[in-house]
């Protein structure tokens, strides 16, 4: 069937590259109607590559009820096939927790569990769950 080994190499890696890219999904758009005016930041950071240009803004807020939330200005990232929003101690996603399941381009946000302690996870990752890759991250100071 393949003429050789070389030939063999290069139809696993075209088998390999499509199925990737074939699983990727498109990312929504966020609602800024859904950022309430009235939040008070509590820490930032700015979003910084990992192995994909990630830009944007994260910042954790609260409102008047002490309730909190990620609020993402201008995020932008590439899509993937299992991107997720996690916080981690380190851009490794050493001891990390998982905030959301998807991830939107824009501006939105995202409710914050009650137990979360950013001052021992402040690094928010774009994370890919399936290739365990880091599209981006933002460290909250």
């Amino acid at each position: 069937m393949f003429n050789s080994k070389k030939n063999m190499i290069r139809y696993c890696i075209l088998f390999i590259a499509s199925s990737f890219f074939s699983c990727v999904k498109d990312l929504g758009e966020g609602d800024p109607k859904t950022i309430p005016s009235d939040l008070i930041v509590i820490a930032q950071g700015s979003f910084t590559n990992g192995a994909h240009v990630t830009t944007g803004i994260v910042k954790l807020s609260r409102d008047t009820f002490g309730k909190r939330f990620l609020v993402f200005e201008n995020l932008k990232t590439d899509p993937g096939p299992d991107i997720r929003i996690w916080a981690a101690e380190d851009r490794d996603a050493k001891n990390y927790i998982q905030l959301s399941k998807t991830v939107q381009l824009g501006n939105y946000k995202i409710d914050v569990p009650s137990d979360f302690d950013a001052t021992k996870k402040p690094h928010i990752l774009i994370w890919c769950k399936a290739f365990s890759v880091l599209f981006g991250g933002a460290q909250l100071k």
